[in-house]
């Protein structure tokens, strides 16, 4: 998953990047980075820490927000005890109203 995060926001960042015109040396001249470390973000190979996703955000002039990939579930529940299966299909079953009265 952590992958799939890392390829959405380096084609969000492409995208923004090629849409404003400039080259990733330009963009990698503004946030300090190499050219090939922003090649690498672009492919999603190259993970990006805090200082440099809001670096990234200001040299391509839009909210950070905008380049956080939406969430998506994962493609398969996760493996659950039985137990827990069990109480998630009770609690699932009980109304709003059991929920907002307690019981």
């Amino acid at each position: 998953m952590t992958d799939q995060i890392y390829a959405a926001f380096g084609r969000k960042v492409r995208t923004r990047r090629e849409s404003m015109r400039i080259t990733q040396s330009d963009l990698s001249a503004r946030i300090g980075l190499s050219r090939a470390s922003i090649a690498n973000i672009e492919a999603g190979r190259q993970a990006v820490l805090l200082h440099q996703f809001l670096a990234l955000a200001d040299a391509l002039t839009i909210p950070p927000m905008e380049l956080v990939p939406p969430q998506q579930p994962p493609a398969d529940p996760p493996d659950l005890p039985e137990e827990v299966m069990k109480f998630m299909q009770t609690y699932k079953l009980r109304t709003k109203a059991d929920r907002r009265s307690g019981q």
